[in-house]
């Protein structure tokens, strides 16, 4: 058997891995043909071949998912070498091994691993060869064994990455952070490529199709290319295993299901099934794809992570299972949704009805069965989008809207458009006594802290949880959005607003929506702590990083402590 043959052979379920330097003697390959395979040439350049580097993902205590895009003048099928090592050098193998792509899957390539010969808790490095050219090294650590005695977790997370809108000056610093991972939690691209409203065009794109919002796979991939050419990005992907979870914009703004609301016709089943595959398709994820299957049915991307004894991360998708937003009757005419009827609008019957739901019922009960039967210490939710009420009262709202008005909540997108779910979660989560319940979250671009309640208009009320949100790392936030244009309504000046809304909503302990930034979360025995870190300036390379707040939740307490130094 050649080469070629028992490559494809072998790859017939897209990889074959062996471990060490030596193929095993039942793979029928000699070791020169091993040798000429990933033989590397320093001289050759690695952006020419791989121009969005490497990432890796999905890690477990024995196993990730490494990531890379080849480009090559080979129009067909693609195979390419790969290595893991304990050390940079690559002087000792871990792993070998050659996994395959084509046009089908725009030239990416993933090698899912698991394998004895990983150990947990480590940090490796790795790296795709092919024709005698070396990627980037990338680096990842595995995740602790299972059931073993973790002190202490450090991971960063982050979200909202408008490329057309600044610079990622926040990957910059976050990668150069002493962290074992880091959270994505949605809005990893932006379908919309020139909305004036909130893109400022500082990095202008031309989506293939030419039209202001993706419309096809390939404007979906050519997005995920030129977000991920992006050296500071490539820098995070090459140090850090990411888990990637999505939001909206991934497909389309505010979606829910197929649907996207301020795009006609308004149902885009295609459209849907494309974005996930394009996603699928560039994100580190060994999350499967069912291509024959329909949207709601061809991928599943709630799942856990276990860290030892210590902590479990549980993510959960709020996008694809979801109803529409509450009061959002279609126009039949026009064929659209009101925007106005999702953003600081009053309450309503339909948003308090019991069997909405934004998880969807199998989600829902495989959430609180990880959160109710979790034996780690430190339960932590991966969630896209706000789960604190955040609502203007009305002798507030009156003052800058010049009228009279009742309470208006600002979003009904978040979780206040689906209270009767929130508080099931939360009830269940109460009733069975879980402590150390802290939520992480994205979407809002604002940084904000404060307490999970049942109700939130009971201001004596017991707490049962925290929630940290994590700004923008460059989508725009409330103070650079024009409102005069805005698509969600008109929002005061960000210091009225940010007086108003802490004032209406006295769980929430800070809010800032002024900057961008991560925030990073260290977990020991004894206490989380996490940390809000914002930059400068996104409209230029470069910019200056700075603490904002510094918070710590005792173990067994409901408790935002203030750390930060005066």
């Amino acid at each position: 058997m050649d080469r070629r043959t028992f490559l494809k052979s072998s790859l017939a379920m897209g990889i074959v891995i062996w471990p060490g330097e030596k193929l095993p003697k039942q793979l029928e390959i000699t070791e020169a043909q091993v040798k000429e395979l990933f033989t590397v040439e320093p001289a050759n350049s690695a952006t020419s071949i791989f121009p969005q580097s490497v990432a890796s993902g999905e890690p477990q205590p024995q196993g990730i998912t490494l990531w890379t895009r080849v480009v090559s003048p080979q129009a067909d099928l693609i195979q390419v070498g790969f290595e893991v090592s304990a050390d940079p050098e690559f002087k000792a193998i871990a792993l070998r091994g050659v996994t395959q792509t084509d046009a089908s899957k725009d030239y990416t390539l993933k090698a899912s691993l698991n394998s004895p010969y990983l150990k947990p808790a480590t940090t490796y490095y790795y790296r795709f060869i092919y024709k005698g050219t070396a990627s980037r090294t990338g680096r990842f650590q595995t995740l602790p064994a299972s059931i073993s005695e973790v002190n202490r977790v450090r991971f960063a997370y982050i979200s909202c990455q408008d490329y057309t809108n600044g610079y990622y000056n926040v990957h910059r610093f976050l990668a150069e952070e002493e962290i074992d991972f880091v959270v994505f939690l949605g809005d990893y691209i932006y379908e919309s490529v020139g909305d004036s409203s909130f893109q400022s065009g500082i990095r202008p794109i031309q989506l293939p199709s030419g039209q202001p919002v993706a419309a096809t796979l390939e404007d979906y991939r050519f997005l995920y290319q030129t977000y991920n050419s992006d050296r500071n990005l490539q820098k995070l992907r090459e140090r850090f295993a990411l888990i990637n979870i999505w939001d909206d914009h991934e497909f389309a703004n505010d979606c829910f299901g197929t649907n996207t609301p301020n795009q006609v016709p308004f149902s885009k089943s295609e459209l849907r099934q494309w974005a996930t595959q394009a996603w699928i398709e560039h994100i580190p994820t060994s999350i499967p794809f069912q291509a024959d299957k329909e949207p709601l049915a061809a991928v599943q991307i709630y799942r856990a992570f276990k860290f030892g004894n210590l902590l479990e991360l549980v993510m959960t998708d709020e996008r694809l299972y979801r109803d529409s937003p509450p009061a959002d009757k279609l126009e039949v005419q026009q064929q659209r949704y009101l925007k106005q009827n999702r953003y600081m609008i009053p309450d309503c019957a339909e948003r308090n009805d019991p069997n909405r739901t934004m998880l969807g019922h199998t989600q829902r009960q495989w959430f609180l069965d990880k959160m109710l039967n979790s034996s780690s210490t430190w339960k932590i939710w991966g969630n896209e989008v706000l789960t604190l009420q955040l609502k203007y009262l009305s002798a507030l709202a009156t003052k800058f809207i010049g009228q009279s008005t009742p309470d208006l909540f600002m979003s009904l997108d978040q979780w206040d458009g689906y209270p009767a779910e929130r508080a099931l979660l939360f009830s269940t989560l109460k009733e069975a006594g879980v402590k150390n319940f802290v939520t992480i979250t994205g979407d809002f671009h604002t940084f904000v802290s404060g307490y999970q309640k049942v109700n939130f208009d009971d201001p004596q009320e017991e707490p049962i949880g925290v929630e940290f949100l994590v700004g923008s790392i460059s989508s725009s936030n409330f103070a650079e959005t024009d409102n005069s244009s805005s698509q969600e309504g008109f929002f005061p000046p960000i210091d009225v607003m940010t007086q108003t809304l802490t004032a209406s909503n006295p769980h929430i302990q800070y809010f800032n929506s002024t900057t961008h930034g991560y925030n990073l979360v260290e977990v020991t025995p004894l206490a989380l702590t996490c940390t809000l870190k914002a930059v400068s300036d996104i409209t230029t390379p470069g910019g200056t990083l700075s603490t904002l707040k510094v918070f710590r939740v005792p173990r067994d307490q409901v408790l935002i402590e203030d750390l930060t130094s005066a």
